[in-house]
């Protein structure tokens, strides 16, 4: 982290990014953890809840999730993205989107990405332009990036 404090310190846009095996990967929660140092300890009352914010020398405006998982179902990032939307509260920096794909292993077959895959990053590397160019994703592109690779029956066939 020491390493990376600099970092963060510089940074405009903060992108989080992590896959969810679980409602809420240890990973994440050490990291959130781990912010603490770049963080006011001067606690405040904002929207009746009391919160801190990121100390004056962290440029840090925006936070964006990127997250993946196995499971088909959008329902599966639901905790991670609260934690974010919550980290995002309590530092006051704007929670600017989540980017998700569910069943991302769909994308793969043999190893290779697949056309439905290539398009997905295709929509990925959209969003991220559309963050600099616009300051945010519209959201077509993160219902693409997010759209389903088969229907809920093949998935259950598929287990």
């Amino acid at each position: 982290m020491q390493i990376l404090y600099p970092k963060l310190r510089e940074s405009d846009v903060l992108v989080i990014a992590t896959p969810v095996y679980t409602q809420l990967p240890g990973d994440l929660q050490n990291f959130i953890n781990r912010l603490c140092p770049i963080m006011n300890p001067e606690l405040r009352m904002l929207e009746r809840q009391t919160r801190a914010k990121l100390r004056d020398d962290v440029n840090t405006k925006k936070i964006v999730l990127v997250s993946v998982c196995g499971w088909w179902e959008m329902c599966n990032f639901e905790t991670v993205e609260k934690i974010i939307q919550e980290l995002s509260k309590t530092t006051t920096v704007e929670f600017a989107c989540a980017l998700l794909r569910p069943l991302s292993y769909a994308m793969y077959s043999n190893g290779e990405l697949t056309e439905n895959g290539k398009n997905i990053f295709e929509y990925a590397k959209k969003a991220g332009r559309e963050l600099v160019k616009e300051s945010k994703i519209k959201k077509d592109t993160l219902d693409r990036m997010s759209r389903p690779l088969s229907t809920k029956e093949q998935y259950m066939n598929s287990l």
